[in-house]
């Protein structure tokens, strides 16, 4: 049975940042007939405070991709103190999913819009990963060839302003405008995942865009018929036909985003 609380005059928004796992949902954004987190996140405000809501992400993550802190949105006509509000909202929610903050805002702001940098994170683990990790990372094949030099100077190239058709999804018929600016991307060391990390900022991305540079990038370090050269050509001469390894779902996570100051989010 939900808590239930009485209702406001008039609609309060509300701004909530989300952590989750994505390794069983299909994605952020809701779908028909799958479990994706904003379903939940919806179903379950349903079933704790009787009140349908519609909550909006910066970020529509793949199936199996995770985030620390997506940004959200949504407006309540319930009237319940935010701490109270956090935490049975929680409560009721399942494990993958929590909930870190809601503030109320002044008006509904489209989060994804108004967004100034989306910060990334892609863990390639370098050994077997502990179990701990496992879900968290992308251990491929390959590796036992992997050349970190030659990987930095893949990924290099994708800095700046570029048409990046050559790196994302675009179905059939459809008509996306493909130019994005990459502000930086870089790589350290995680010697606690036996990983390495690849943080990749930018104001937006292009589906299935940061999986494919990285897993790009990596062909380039693990084969000897793939070079920087061949990658530069594919950024510089768009085509969505590619034939490189796409990097696996998991290894990606939303970090952070920032908004310009302006924007009372």
């Amino acid at each position: 049975m939900g808590v239930f609380y009485p209702e406001k005059v008039g609609m309060a928004f509300y701004k909530a940042i989300i952590a989750y796992d994505g390794t069983d949902f299909a994605g952020w954004q809701v779908q028909p007939s799958a479990e994706t987190v904003a379903s939940a996140l919806q179903n379950t405000f349903l079933r704790v405070f009787g009140e349908k809501i519609s909550i909006l992400g910066a970020s529509r993550t793949d199936a199996g991709v995770h985030a620390l802190s997506q940004v959200t949105t949504f407006e309540s006509n319930v009237d319940a103190p935010i701490e109270k509000m956090l935490r049975a909202w929680n409560a009721a929610l399942p494990e993958a999913i929590v909930i870190r903050l809601i503030e109320e805002i002044p008006k509904r702001i489209n989060p994804c819009f108004d967004a100034k940098q989306k910060t990334y994170y892609y863990h390639i683990f370098t050994k077997r990963p502990l179990p701990m990790w496992v879900r968290y990372g992308w251990f491929p094949k390959q590796i036992r060839n992997f050349d970190l030099k030659k990987f930095k100077e893949a990924l290099k190239i994708f800095s700046g302003e570029h048409d990046f058709r050559s790196f994302c999804k675009i179905e059939k018929g459809e008509e996306r405008e493909t130019i994005r600016t990459v502000d930086s991307i870089e790589v350290e060391r995680c010697p606690q995942m036996r990983a390495i990390r690849v943080v990749i900022r930018g104001k937006g991305f292009l589906r299935f865009q940061i999986r494919r540079m990285v897993g790009y990038a990596l062909d380039v370090a693990c084969r000897s018929d793939v070079s920087v050269s061949l990658l530069r050509d594919i950024l510089e001469n768009p085509c969505p036909e590619q034939n490189l390894v796409k990097a696996d779902a998991k290894g990606l996570c939303l970090r952070k985003i920032v908004y310009e100051p302006d924007v009372e989010l």
